[in-house]
């Protein structure tokens, strides 16, 4: 932590998103830490993300051990919402979600606790936040909801087609057919 450095200004911040070069450098920098803790961004336009093809089991492992990085994640996924890439925040989310659902992996307490207290609050888009809130207390339930690959690459699709990852587009879109239909 560097005691000498100053909060971005919004005028900074403003600047720095209009800028290919930075935004570019934003993304490398993500998929670095991505690769770094054994996932990939399969695509940058929706946030899907994956298993890294080399050696994830023994990077999952350094997370699940390394707690010290959960507070790092925090701040990536807030450095990603200040510099306008919050949909990367909700493909990292779910695709860890899933991996705990459907593997069981990174499925430990400190993991579920980061992602559920701290990971999951830094989607500053109110809906979205709730949705995957919502998807994570369906998963942590004890009803033995699995939120499968097939649920999370339909939920980053949705949102790219709709601005939703869940049912709201879906109660929209019924509710124009209706309009549309009389």
């Amino acid at each position: 932590m560097n005691y000498e450095s100053q909060p971005l200004q919004a005028h900074e911040i403003a600047s720095m998103k209009a800028d290919p070069e930075i935004v570019d450098r934003v993304f490398r920098s993500y998929e670095l830490m991505l690769d770094f803790y054994g996932m990939r961004l399969q695509t940058r336009e929706t946030g899907l993300t994956a298993r890294s093809s080399r050696n994830h089991a023994e990077r999952y492992r350094n997370l699940v051990r390394s707690s010290h990085n959960y507070l790092r994640i925090s701040r990536v996924l807030k450095c990603l919402s200040e510099l306008g890439l919050e949909h990367l925040n909700g493909g990292f989310l779910l695709h860890v979600l899933n991996e705990q659902s459907e593997h069981n992996q990174l499925n430990t307490a400190g993991i579920r606790s980061s992602m559920d207290r701290w990971w999951a609050n830094c989607i500053r888009n109110e809906e979205e936040r709730k949705w995957v809130r919502d998807t994570i207390q369906k998963v942590r339930s004890k009803d033995g909801y699995v939120f499968t690959r097939e649920m999370y690459e339909q939920a980053l699709e949705r949102r790219r087609d709709t601005g939703y990852l869940g049912a709201k587009c879906q109660a929209a879109e019924a509710t124009s057919t209706t309009t549309d239909g009389a």
